[in-house]
């Protein structure tokens, strides 16, 4: 009996720090958080800080964002289809074109942002870099390019 209670002891200890995902994880890749189902992205980061929709040119382009501290989840349907983050590749928010452009090579340069393909997944998937009116990044959004 009292080895069952140290054992629940202690996995009531760390049972919190053992999440399947976390906010500093998405910085790895955060890609892999594309195509997650809405019951995954509750159970493995919580109830979000704030929920706000995006309307989009056509109703099909409405989304719901999930809030938390240092990432963003765009929902259509049951799925993350986007993610926003303040890094990801070895670059953030704040760093400039000729840095990022060392880092992530030539991209599609478009007025305000530009755009380089992921490699190796299940779908197609782009990063898109918002830039500010000093050519610092923005914005860095991850997102399945046939969506």
């Amino acid at each position: 009996m009292r080895k069952l209670f140290w054992g629940f002891l202690i996995v009531l200890i760390f049972l919190p720090g053992l999440p399947v995902f976390s906010q500093s994880d998405s910085n790895s890749d955060p890609s892999s958080l594309i195509g997650m189902t809405l019951s995954d992205l509750i159970k493995n980061y919580g109830a979000p800080k704030n929920v706000y929709a995006v309307r989009g040119v056509a109703v099909w382009q409405d989304d719901v964002v999930f809030e938390y501290d240092r990432i963003e989840f765009y929902i259509y349907g049951n799925r993350v289809w986007q993610v926003k983050v303040r890094s990801a590749y070895n670059i953030k928010d704040g760093d400039n074109r000729a840095a990022i452009g060392r880092i992530m090579g030539e991209g599609r340069n478009f007025e305000g942002y530009t755009l380089y393909q992921l490699p190796g997944k299940a779908w197609p998937l782009m990063l898109r870099i918002n830039w500010d009116t000093s050519g610092r990044a923005e914005g860095l959004y991850i997102y399945r390019s046939d969506f």
